[in-house]
């Protein structure tokens, strides 16, 4: 970048030096540009020092983010397969809209099996439509051995 700043201030001292008068139209048009040429490298210095800090602050955040993983991945590595217990699959929960409140969450596929379940809202006990029960426990692949159409 320091280059282009030297470029720039050859040039007004070529253009002093050749004695550019600025009170033709040339001399006022290239003086303009000279002036708006240093005007470019100051822009271009300030954006240079900006991407400097921010190239800075991303080198922080990368490394706080190893040093972050290391720490994750080292406490996974004391537990082993002894915390995985507690996580449990969520691949068996349903959204269920309350039909007198309104209120949706999140239940098991245990509720279904009974055909009616109780609102955590608003406690009122509602059956789930038939189509609706068959449609989440006999889905595409299931092999229950019942025809579904």
């Amino acid at each position: 970048m320091k280059y282009i700043q030297e470029k720039v201030s050859y040039l007004k001292g070529l253009s002093d030096g050749l004695g550019l008068d600025d009170s033709t139209n040339e001399g006022k048009v290239i003086l303009k540009m000279l002036d708006v040429l240093d005007d470019i490298t100051d822009a271009l210095d300030g954006l240079m020092e900006a991407q400097d800090e921010l190239e800075d602050y991303v080198e922080m955040i990368d490394d706080d983010m190893t040093d972050l993983e290391e720490y994750i991945l080292e406490d996974d590595m004391a537990f082993g397969d002894e915390d995985d217990e507690y996580y449990e699959d969520d691949d068996d929960l349903y959204e269920v809209i309350c039909p007198s409140c309104g209120s949706a969450y999140l239940t098991d596929f245990e509720s279904f099996e009974e055909d009616e379940v109780f609102c955590p809202e608003c406690g009122e006990q509602f059956k789930l439509e038939e189509k609706v029960v068959e449609e989440l426990t006999h889905a595409d692949g299931c092999q229950c051995g019942q025809h579904h159409e």
